[in-house]
């Protein structure tokens, strides 16, 4: 895993650009509509492109979007590095990467940095081959919610959403950040054999707070994966909860570390992880570090169902439905439900 988390540090440095200047003061709210030019981002005169848009925006401040449309920028990726909320819940803005090896959108905001993406269309489609659709590499918090990310095939990496919180262009700063998604399909994402839904791999020492609501991982390699084999120390704290992996190529749910690693604390609930092919399983701990709970989930149509490796433990509440799978598994400990 050093060689993924110094990939995503070149790929994210060779592709940093400075903000673009803007000839106008700063906007609390900006515009892009399809029809769009310029660089005043206003209501009445929108601007084309995501990347305009927020050269135009002030920190805290919103973009929307006036109508459908492809709010790529021709020459770079859309580089956050300031609080802000882009929402195009209604109309749905599409963006996509133009250039190669790096993210469709990244997040190297400050620790006190809150961003916000809701309403977008995320894809691999477009001309160039990103690696991920979005990183998060620096933040208090990063939201996503109502979007749709989908054909991130770049080889030997691939990843829909990649959390390397601590990652800020390749400067590996000591931070905390949580990241929330909900309402958001994951699909199509990673190659044969690697990449995936959803990626939390901290670099630095931290403590890393995911939570995912009404998440599809459908169709990746791997589904939704925490990895905390490349740091020591330090806590992923995940919830999962009323999700949906499945016809993955490999795990549908995983966590997995060693033992000088983060501890890996996974709560999966009321979540399904299905027809999840090859040698993956529905749910796996693995590592002595990583511990997964499930209460009132489904793993059925597996080719293995659930299980734990090299000291992981998987703990089931007893409400679970393990059924159907090639070879179903048994958790490493029963408890009655709470």
């Amino acid at each position: 895993m050093q060689k993924l988390a110094l990939s995503l540090a070149v790929a994210l440095m060779m592709l940093v650009v400075p903000r673009l200047p803007s000839a106008h003061a700063e906007n609390l709210r900006s515009w892009v509509a399809s029809y769009g030019s310029g660089t005043a981002c206003t209501r009445a005169a929108p601007c084309a492109d995501f990347v305009t848009a927020l050269a135009a925006t002030a920190p805290g401040g919103e973009i929307n979007c006036v109508d459908q449309g492809d709010f790529s920028n021709p020459t770079s990726q859309l580089l956050i590095e300031k609080s802000i909320t882009i929402d195009c819940e209604g109309v749905q803005g599409r963006l996509n990467l133009a250039g190669s090896g790096g993210a469709v959108i990244d997040v190297v905001a400050s620790p006190t940095d809150v961003v916000t993406l809701r309403g977008l269309d995320i894809g691999g489609t477009g001309s160039g081959f990103p690696a991920y659709g979005i990183f998060f590499g620096g933040g208090a918090a990063l939201h996503i919610e109502k979007c749709v990310i989908h054909d991130i095939t770049s080889s030997g990496q691939g990843w829909g959403i990649v959390a390397s919180t601590g990652n800020n262009n390749g400067q590996f700063n000591e931070t905390a950040a949580e990241l929330f998604v909900s309402d958001t399909v994951l699909e199509n994402n990673g190659t044969a054999s690697d990449g995936g839904g959803i990626l939390v791999i901290p670099v630095v020492i931290a403590f890393t707070k995911v939570t995912l609501n009404h998440v599809e991982a459908r169709n990746n390699y791997f589904g939704i994966k925490a990895d905390g084999t490349d740091i020591s120390g330090g806590v992923i704290n995940m919830t999962v909860r009323d999700s949906l992996a499945s016809g993955n190529r490999s795990n549908g749910i995983v966590g997995t570390g060693n033992a000088n690693g983060p501890a890996i604390i996974m709560l999966v609930e009321r979540t399904t992880s299905s027809q999840n092919a090859t040698a993956g399983l529905g749910v796996i701990a693995d590592g002595p570090a990583t511990t997964i709970e499930l209460t009132g989930s489904t793993m059925m149509g597996n080719i293995n169902g659930i299980g734990a490796s090299h000291g992981g433990r998987l703990v089931s509440y007893q409400n679970n439905n393990v059924s159907l799978n090639s070879v179903d598994g048994s958790p490493t400990s029963v408890i009655a439900p709470k």
